[in-house]
C-alpha cells in the first residue's frame, strides 16, 4: 500500500474555514425567514393652499385675457357701441363676464372641490356682488392696496375653505365700453387698467 501524504495544518485549517463560510451562505440564502430590509415610505404628499389657489387663478386669469383681447374685443367692432346691454342677443357669444360664470358652474357640475366666481363691487348684474363677508372685504382691500392679493379663511355650509381674492382689471377697451354705457351699471368712469372687481378662488381645508 502507498503510503499516505502528510497533510499541511495550515491547509487543512483553511480549507475547513472555507468548507463552514460554504455551508453558512447557502443556509442563509436558503432559509425563508431571513429579514428583508423594508421599504421606504413613499414622501406624504402635501400642498400649500395659497399656491394652490394661486395656480388655479393663474389659469383663470389667462383664459379670461385670452378671450377678452383675442375674441371679445374683436367681435365688439363690430356691434353697435351704443347698445352694449344687446350683446347677447341674436345668438353672440357670452360676455366675459359671463364667460367665466358659465365655466364656473360647469366645473362645479362636474364635482371639483375647488369654487371660483367674480365678484364686483359695482356689478351690471347683481348676481355678481360680494355674498360673504371675506368677500366685501377682499374687494375693498384691492381697492385700497393696488398690486396686491388679499387672502383669508371662512367657514361656509360648515366647511371650511382658504379664500383668495385677485384684481380683475379692465383690460380691453370694449370691456371699458361695455361697463361705462350699460344702464344698469352703477359706475360709468372706467379707464384702462382701473379696477373692475376681483376674483375669488376657495380651496377645501376638509376633504
Amino acid at each position: 500500500m502507498a503510503p499516505l501524504m502528510k497533510r499541511n495544518p495550515t491547509v487543512v485549517r483553511f480549507g475547513n474555514a472555507l468548507l463552514a463560510g460554504s455551508i453558512l451562505l447557502a443556509g442563509a440564502s436558503c432559509s425563508q425567514d431571513s429579514p428583508r430590509k423594508p421599504e421606504a415610505s413613499p414622501p406624504a404628499v402635501t400642498f400649500k393652499p395659497q399656491e394652490m389657489a394661486d395656480a388655479l387663478h393663474a389659469v383663470i386669469a389667462a383664459d379670461r385675457e385670452v378671450y377678452a383681447r383675442h375674441v371679445f374685443q374683436r367681435l365688439a367692432g363690430a356691434k353697435p357701441a351704443n347698445a352694449p346691454e344687446a350683446w347677447e342677443t341674436n345668438g353672440a357669444p357670452p360676455l366675459p363676464a359671463h364667460l367665466l360664470r358659465l365655466a364656473s358652474e360647469s366645473v362645479q357640475q362636474n364635482g371639483a372641490e375647488f369654487h371660483y366666481v367674480l365678484r364686483s363691487l359695482w356689478p351690471i348684474n347683481s348676481k355678481d356682488a360680494p355674498e360673504t363677508a371675506i368677500e366685501k372685504t377682499g374687494l375693498q382691500y384691492l381697492l385700497d392696496h393696488a398690486g396686491s392679493n388679499y387672502y383669508s379663511g371662512e367657514s361656509l355650509g360648515g366647511r371650511r375653505y382658504f379664500t383668495a381674492v385677485y384684481p380683475d382689471r379692465a383690460i380691453v377697451p370694449a370691456c371699458i365700453e361695455c361697463h361705462n354705457r350699460h344702464p344698469n351699471s352703477p359706475k360709468k368712469d372706467f379707464k384702462l387698467g382701473d379696477l373692475m372687481g376681483g376674483i375669488v378662488v376657495r380651496v377645501p381645508l376638509e376633504f
